[in-house]
């Protein structure tokens, strides 16, 4: 099976030096350009289904995606796949960064009680009020392993769309990352990825794409 991964578009809360992790942020005008890029990337290869976090700028780049494969094809418009129905799981959330929500990265910095502890143990070390590294992957491989599980054998791609916390702890765990290099990937907005399984082995083909973002400002 195909595992297409899929950061969501640039939201409002997205601004240079801001944290943000589970606060409510709509898409701003570059994030919709990039979901509606990635849409375009990814029409030609469904429909699938479309998991995302419940989180609104992924649920909104999720919707691009599957709106892309209701306009495409015999029929175009008139009857949605099942393929194409958007289902949401807050597992697959950003992670959740507590009192450090909308702060800016120069006060987490400042920090050097916290930043001291993170450089000790940045896997388990939990920020303040919110989660640690191991939890946000502990939740997000449980919902991989529900979407795994629960897919009929015969569909042969599903796309996940969710946040640059989310991916990496998918790809850094098949890769075997260890825990002390967790930050050493990251992603774009609107950045795709593929993970292809078989035989008992996992193959990353793809990490990060984003030819289809030429043009487009990445993050604002």
């Amino acid at each position: 099976m195909k595992l297409y991964l899929v950061r969501h578009g640039a939201s409002t809360g997205n601004t240079p030096g801001n944290l943000i992790g589970w606060s409510d942020h709509p898409l701003s005008a570059a994030g919709e350009a990039q979901a509606r890029a990635v849409a375009a990337r990814l029409a030609p290869l469904g429909p699938m289904p479309v998991y995302c976090s419940d989180l609104p700028r992924a649920v909104a780049t999720a919707q691009y995606i599957a709106a892309a494969w209701a306009d495409t094809g015999p029929g175009a418009g008139a009857t949605r796949h099942p393929g194409h129905a958007v289902k949401t799981d807050p597992r697959l959330r950003e992670v959740d960064i507590g009192q450090l929500e909308g702060s800016s990265w120069d006060d987490f910095m400042a920090n050097t009680e916290l930043t001291a502890a993170l450089d000790a143990d940045p896997f388990h070390t939990p920020l303040p009020g919110g989660e640690s590294l191991a939890l946000v992957s502990k939740r997000v491989l449980a919902a991989v392993d529900e979407i795994f599980s629960t897919t009929p054998g015969d569909v042969p791609s599903v796309c996940l769309v969710a946040h640059d916390g989310s991916i990496r702890a998918i790809v850094n765990h098949y890769l075997g990352v260890p825990p002390e290099k967790w930050w050493v990937d990251s992603t774009t907005h609107g950045g795709l990825s593929l993970l292809e399984f078989g035989d008992g082995l996992v193959n990353v083909r793809f990490f990060n794409d984003t030819a289809h973002l030429d043009g487009i400002d990445y993050e604002l």
